[in-house]
């Protein structure tokens, strides 16, 4: 294990569609890459210049939301700092290559910033991404090289589970982030999908359910055969705008009588803006880690 010291000279940088549990507390620095949000063509940076609460207010009255991701020179920026101050290892963790074009434009950054930099692309998004983002940065508090959390990351990832559920598919289809489950598209009015993001990175159909209350009984039957056989297990509650709340802790409140022993730890929290502009506003979901054998 690394000297204080030493640790001191690694740092981690996320982005703003990373939603970090509230349990966790990081002994090092986390720099966040703010994404643009836009509603109605008016510009936000997600967690700087518009709160979670303010963004889905002023999402429910608009139906023309999309994203894009900062100019080069401001994540640059992030990475200069960083080595001003002295930071040697980066373990920088960002959302899915498939969903946006993020990534291969940090490549010529890295480039020419000249630092020791691990990227992984966490396969995941808000709540997944964050969980899979605090193991790993768990490991980097410890000492652990770069090279081994890059192969730790299959194992962490398999072990998740993310559901969500929007009432329309709109706002997927018009922002490009459809994915795998474009096959719903034009199907009946009254059937209403599970997603979930893949080991692919991509929006994908879980389950499809015919009848609002149907979906949260769908996600808990999910639950409960991806834990089966696993042990304790953490729990994360999300959702986007206000009224989306009750259907998340409602989640929540069956999933304690259903599994109360085995849940060792559990947050809740508000999606991200960047992830709610995908997603549109009236999203919900949940996400569940449980260490077990083999694949689900």
């Amino acid at each position: 294990m690394w000297g204080v010291d030493r640790l001191k000279k690694r740092a981690v940088v996320i982005d703003s569609l990373v939603d970090l549990p509230p349990y966790f507390k990081s002994s090092i620095p986390i720099e966040v890459v703010g994404f643009r949000v836009y509603i109605d063509d008016v510009e936000y940076i997600d967690g700087k210049t518009i709160s979670k609460e303010e963004f889905y207010k002023k999402a429910m009255k608009s139906e023309n939301l999309r994203t894009s991701f900062p100019p080069p020179n401001e994540t640059k920026a992030i990475y200069e700092k960083l080595k001003e101050k002295g930071i040697e290892e980066v373990l920088a963790l960002h959302l899915p290559s498939r969903v946006s074009g993020f990534l291969s434009s940090l490549e010529t950054i890295i480039k020419e910033v000249g630092m020791k930099i691990k990227v992984i692309d966490t396969r995941s998004l808000s709540a997944g991404a964050g969980v899979v983002a605090y193991k790993l940065i768990e490991m980097f508090e410890k000492g652990k090289k770069l090279e081994e959390i890059e192969k730790a990351f299959w194992k962490i990832r398999k072990n998740l589970l993310l559901q969500f559920s929007v009432p329309s598919l709109k706002f997927l289809i018009k922002n490009g982030r459809i994915g795998k489950a474009k096959g719903l598209i034009g199907t009946l009015l009254n059937v209403l999908p599970i997603l979930t993001v893949d080991e692919d990175g991509e929006v994908a159909i879980m389950s499809k359910v015919r009848g609002r209350k149907r979906v949260i009984e769908k996600m808990i039957e999910n639950i409960l055969k991806f834990t089966d056989k696993s042990g304790k297990i953490e729990m994360i509650v999300g959702w986007g705008a206000e009224h989306m709340k009750e259907k998340a802790q409602q989640l929540k409140k069956f999933l304690f009588e259903k599994l109360g022993n085995k849940i060792e730890k559990c947050a809740e929290i508000v999606i991200s803006p960047t992830v709610g502009c995908h997603s549109g506003p009236e999203v919900f979901g949940i996400v569940i880690y449980a260490e077990q054998e083999g694949k689900w």
